[in-house]
């Protein structure tokens, strides 16, 4: 049990003076309600990006082979035209990162996944004969696999190999024929700065959108009904 402590100054006003315990309360009440605001306002706008790119995905229809290279071409093409400008900003994140080591880890071996995805992708993109279930193969049926896009997937990158946690899923993401909405790390703003800046240039919104912020966007983007997360 607390009683608030009453106080005088010169003038020989009193105020009352309240406990610590109920301060702190009432402070983490209203960080609370600003962080709930936030993650409100945030949810709206991921969820108005996704009803973008879910739309975009449904009157495209079969995603072509060639639509599917043009995007992995592209994702090189952001990669090594912008290899020192992707590599200093990693090194602002982490203040002392060489771009040696940037190079390696995150751009070369990103352009190794998309450029794998790319030479495989049309062999994967056939359907697979399978063995029709009884009665059918007494029938004469034949049955196949044929490998369809799940629609808009979701991308949350972690802080360590801040690009190449981006491109590594996303080669995979694009070769199977979806769209993608990508959040990198609050741990490391610059690059995530920066991959939004590139990403707006080589794409449109409705293709992929990267979508940096804090932990009330990721809190809002992990609970979006995304189609793969």
């Amino acid at each position: 049990r607390h009683c608030p402590k009453v106080c005088a100054n010169n003038t020989g006003a009193r105020h009352v003076r309240l406990p610590q315990s109920l301060l702190l309360s009432e402070g983490k009440k209203e960080t609370n309600m600003n962080a709930s605001v936030k993650e409100s306002s945030a949810a709206a706008e991921l969820q108005a990006i996704l009803d973008n790119q879910r739309r975009a995905f449904r009157a495209e229809g079969p995603v072509a082979l060639a639509t599917r290279i043009d995007r992995i071409d592209r994702c090189i093409a952001l990669l090594v035209d912008h290899k020192e400008a992707i590599c200093d900003a990693v090194n602002n994140d982490f203040g002392c990162r060489s771009k040696y080591v940037t190079l390696m880890t995150d751009v070369m071996n990103s352009v190794g996944s998309l450029k794998f995805v790319k030479k495989n992708l049309k062999k994967w993109m056939k359907p697979e004969k399978r063995s029709p279930f009884i009665p059918m193969n007494f029938l004469g049926a034949t049955a196949r696999v044929h490998y369809q896009p799940k629609g808009v997937v979701g991308i949350m990158t972690p802080w360590n190999v801040p690009v190449n946690m981006i491109f590594s899923p996303l080669a995979d993401v694009l070769g199977a024929g979806n769209r993608a909405m990508v959040k990198p790390s609050e741990y490391t703003p610059h690059t995530a700065a920066i991959m939004h800046s590139l990403f707006a240039q080589y794409f449109e919104e409705s293709e992929i959108t990267v979508v940096p912020g804090g932990p009330e966007v990721g809190a809002a983007f992990s609970a979006l009904p995304l189609d793969h997360l």
